[in-house]
Parts: structure tokens; C-alpha cells; sequence
């Protein structure tokens, strides 16, 4: 293994940790109440604490580079809705991110193609990392977010979509 994945690692073990231990203040809320519709609001608040610090994270660093696109700074604050309500457990996603970056074809094969109903138990939590993006569009449109809320939130692991800027941003953080 390269140094490049010890770092990485390391890195991923660090942020974990640091979720693990996140608070939240009502200050801290301040852009949700801003940004989101009441829907999206509930739906922010149904993202465990650590997934809701991350999102805030990335929303503050796009507002510090000076974004002022008031639908990509909403996205940014729901990008990982789809994760949230317990869809896919956060003591397993270490090993989803290590997954990833060791062997990147095994966690869309686990998960299987985009169904119509809930994926089967023994794919179901791979299904919900793997797919996160497009259930958390499909939240923010049944929360009564904009449309191009839902779509950067469905390109945010795109480097060189609509939400290229998201992209870069989660990336780092």
C-alpha cells in the first residue's frame, strides 16, 4: 500500500471520531432556519449530529469562498440527507469510505441497481450509502425544496457537475 492510503486512513479515522463527538448550537442552526424550507428543515434534523456538523461545515466554507448561490448553499446543507434516518448506520461508515477508496467496484455491486422498492436487507445499507445522493434529492423534493435544490444535491459527487463547487468542498472536509 502507498503512503497516499495510509494518509487517507488516517484521515478518515480523525473525521470519524471528530463526528462522533460534534455539537451542534442553536447559533449554529442559523443557516437551516435561512436556507430551508420547514421540510428541509425537519429533514436536516433527521441527519444524525455528526452528518448535520459536516453539512453545516461545508455550507460555511462555501459562504467563506464567497458563494452566494442560496440554492447551492441549501444543498450544501442537505447534500447527505440521503443518509440520514438511519439508512446507513454511522459505526458503518468507515468501512463504506475505506471500501471506496480500497476497492471501489465492490460497493455498487453489494448495492445493486436503483429499484423501485426498498432494496433487500442483505443490500440494503450498501444500497443506501451507494445511492445516497439520489434519495437525498428525492427527500428534499418531498420536503418542497427547489428543484435545482434536489438536483445539486443528485450531482454533489460530481467534480465537474452543477455542483462542482459542493463537490470540492465535501471532499476537503
Amino acid at each position: 500500500m502507498s503512503q497516499n492510503i495510509f494518509s487517507h486512513i488516517a484521515y478518515r479515522t480523525w473525521q470519524f471520531t471528530h463526528r462522533l463527538t460534534a455539537t451542534i448550537t442553536y447559533d449554529d442552526l442559523a443557516p437551516v432556519r435561512r436556507y430551508l424550507t420547514p421540510g428541509g428543515q425537519l429533514l436536516f434534523l433527521s441527519m444524525n449530529r455528526g452528518d448535520q456538523r459536516h453539512s453545516l461545515n461545508v455550507f460555511q466554507k462555501l459562504n467563506e469562498q464567497g458563494c452566494d448561490d442560496t440554492e447551492l448553499l441549501a444543498a450544501a446543507l442537505l447534500h447527505d440527507s440521503g443518509k440520514g434516518g438511519g439508512r446507513v448506520p454511522f459505526l458503518l461508515r468507515p468501512a463504506v469510505v475505506l471500501m471506496m477508496k480500497l476497492l471501489p467496484g465492490l460497493l455498487p455491486a453489494l448495492a445493486g441497481p436503483y429499484p423501485t422498492e426498498k432494496p433487500p436487507i442483505y443490500r440494503r445499507y450498501f444500497y443506501y450509502a451507494w445511492r445516497h445522493a439520489d434519495i437525498g434529492a428525492d427527500l428534499a423534493l418531498a420536503a418542497h425544496e427547489p428543484d435545482r435544490v434536489a438536483a445539486l444535491i443528485r450531482a454533489h459527487h460530481d467534480p465537474n457537475g452543477p455542483a462542482a463547487a459542493l463537490h470540492k468542498v465535501d471532499e476537503a472536509l
